[in-house]
């Protein structure tokens, strides 16, 4: 009876060792953690979604985000789907000390659920793909956080990873803070293709769905390059009535820089 107890022991410090903290709070996990997230800080799935852009929906009884039943969206992709709500803040921290808080590790949290999703989306790819940045942000930033999430994807659904396209334009100037219209003037033109894409079924990675208009300049390449079809997959998404703005406060700007310096 010993020996078993010692055995369960052995195995339980093996599935969750002493010491492994929340991605988000920082506590330490136990067996009821999931994706490297405590149960506070974890997320469920968003339940309802836009048929076309994969937006959270609020009202039960909706099929369409206002963006896309109204006509205003014109996407080049077939489909974008999310797992998780950008509004919450455990979503949207994750997403910050990947993408700017030079902590690379992050894409193996929020990996699993991607690939899970992309397991229930009913599609049948020929590759993962990701979205491209420009070598000298990539430089940088030291790494792309989409090509990371990208790669950890096709390494739990052993789908290829490819390279499809190449950033061309660098921009001063941040997505982040701006509409809709200023970001897809910003992006116009700003991507080439960087590989045989014809006949090919691609899953496009990036981290966050706002407003579409990278993920859509991205499918515009590719599918003028005769990609057979674009399904774009991110870890989060705004709601499809209200697009996600999401700016930290200055103590959690201030963290972030810190970490870049060390």
């Amino acid at each position: 009876m010993k020996a078993l107890s010692l055995i369960k022991e052995a195995i339980g410090k093996l599935l969750y060792p002493e010491g492994l903290t929340c991605a988000v709070c920082e506590c330490e996990l136990d067996e009821s953690s999931r994706n490297g997230l405590c149960p506070d800080c974890s997320v469920p799935f968003i339940s309802k979604f836009c048929k076309i852009c994969g937006t959270a929906l609020i009202g039960s009884k909706r099929e369409y985000c206002d963006r896309c039943v109204g006509g205003h969206n014109k996407f080049y992709f077939d489909i974008a789907r999310a797992p998780f709500p950008y509004e919450r803040e455990c979503v949207h921290k994750l997403i910050w000390n990947l993408k700017y808080g030079m902590q690379p590790y992050y894409a193996k949290v929020m990996a699993p659920p991607m690939a899970e999703l992309l397991s229930k989306m009913n599609i049948q790819p020929t590759a993962i793909t990701y979205v491209p940045l420009h070598p000298k942000k990539e430089k940088l930033r030291t790494y792309n956080q989409s090509e990371l999430l990208a790669k950890q994807i096709s390494k739990i659904t052993g789908i290829p990873c490819i390279k499809t396209l190449n950033k061309t334009v660098y921009n001063k100037i941040s997505a982040t803070a701006l509409g809709k219209d200023d970001r897809e003037k910003l992006l116009k033109n700003s991507f080439e293709i960087a590989g045989d894409v014809k006949g090919k079924s691609l899953v496009l990675i990036d981290d966050v769905f706002t407003t579409g208009a990278t993920s859509n300049e991205c499918a515009k390449v590719l599918k003028e390059a005769k990609a057979k079809a674009v399904y774009v997959l991110t870890y989060a998404t705004s709601r499809g009535d209200k697009p996600a703005t999401y700016e930290p406060d200055a103590d959690y700007i201030k963290k972030l820089k810190n970490i870049r310096s060390q």
